[in-house]
């Protein structure tokens, strides 16, 4: 059975006027997000990406994670 792991490097987050926790916890359900999107490419074959979403102070973690990986996935489709 092959690996189906995904590893990501480095994950870069900047919410201005949120919170260590609130980016930790974006950060978590992004991750989650991708690994449960089951389209991502093969491990090695992820390309550096860089998104950008309206994440309005104030806004829930769970929708902003929705938009970043919704965002990357666009970004991906558009790149393999």
């Amino acid at each position: 059975m092959p690996d189906r792991r995904l590893h990501i490097d480095r994950l870069v987050l900047s919410l201005p006027g949120g919170s260590a926790a609130d980016g930790r916890k974006v950060g978590d359900l992004v991750v989650a997000g991708l690994a449960a999107a089951g389209a991502l490419p093969q491990s090695g074959d992820l390309p550096n990406l860089s998104v950008t979403v309206n994440a309005a102070t104030g806004r829930r973690p769970e929708a902003v994670a929705r938009q970043i990986v919704d965002q990357v996935l666009r970004a991906l489709a558009r790149n393999v």
